[in-house]
């Protein structure tokens, strides 16, 4: 396991419970449609729209928006850099301002990158990997620390997620020693919760609760509709007993705006309903 991190400092105000943010998860299918667009549409109105999202995790985020503006800070560890964005989505006598966390993985086709986007700067930056499956193929875990709570970005590997168990052990261990941090690891896992959790040690298992949806979030062209993004709720220990978590709950974005979205997955919601 390598973690990487990043101090910032945050000027605004972090709430108080991992419980009291409204937090979502996104796969835009970078490949599928304009990004630009689906950044000032689709991505705007989660995080601007009703119930708007003070963290939106997103998988194949292709490239930022035009309009986003660096700040100068980033942290290259090892070849994966998390630069950070101002993104304005308000007015001038109305301003909101938001920030995004960017690790522009696919450096080629520059599809398949994770995102963060806040409605609060950081504290600080994560990038935890997992060494023991596919390591060469394996996209790392992004989060960042607000307060206490700390919020990953997940897009295991495809066709079953192999590396899905390993990176929420990764991020277990990286907090093994600060019981005072809960974390929340949401995004794309490529397997069905219950595979996840057969495939974790009950060390493990002991401090995590999996929040997913009741319905399907990946629908395919060929039938095989799946529940793939979901939300895994933690706080880390050296013992194995079992710990009280945060109460989060998954629920699927508005049939209304799915209609309106160009991608395979459907936003989900993680928070206290």
């Amino acid at each position: 396991m390598k973690v990487l991190l990043c101090f910032f400092i945050s000027f605004g105000l972090a709430l108080a419970n991992l419980e009291d943010y409204r937090v979502s998860t996104w796969n835009l299918q970078g490949s599928s449609a304009n990004t630009e667009s689906k950044w000032n549409v689709s991505v705007r109105q989660l995080i601007t729209g009703d119930n708007p999202a003070n963290i939106l995790m997103i998988q194949e985020a292709g490239a930022v928006p035009a309009s986003a503006r660096r700040t100068g800070r980033i942290i290259q560890p090892g070849g994966t850099p998390v630069e950070e964005f101002t993104w304005e989505l308000g007015t001038y006598s109305r301003p909101n301002m938001v920030y995004i966390y960017y690790a522009p993985l696919d450096v080629g086709a520059r599809r398949v990158n994770l995102a963060i986007v806040s409605n609060v700067m950081a504290d600080e930056v994560f990038v935890v990997r997992q060494n023991t499956v596919a390591t060469d193929a394996s996209r790392p875990a992004i989060g960042i620390r607000i307060g206490n709570d700390v919020f990953f970005n997940i897009h295991a590997l495809a066709n079953g997620g192999g590396d899905a168990p390993a990176l929420v052990s990764a991020v277990h261990d990286t907090f093994i020693n600060m019981p005072q941090i809960n974390w929340l690891i949401a995004g794309d896992f490529n397997r069905d919760p219950a595979l996840l959790q057969a495939g974790l040690d009950t060390r493990i298992t002991n401090h995590i609760r999996i929040a997913a949806p009741n319905s399907a979030t990946h629908f395919s062209s060929r039938g095989a509709n799946r529940t793939l993004d979901y939300a895994v709720v933690g706080r880390s220990s050296s013992e194995r007993s079992a710990l009280t978590l945060p109460q989060i709950t998954a629920l699927l974005i508005a049939a209304s705006i799915r209609a309106h979205l160009s991608s395979d997955h459907v936003p989900v919601h993680f928070g206290r309903f």
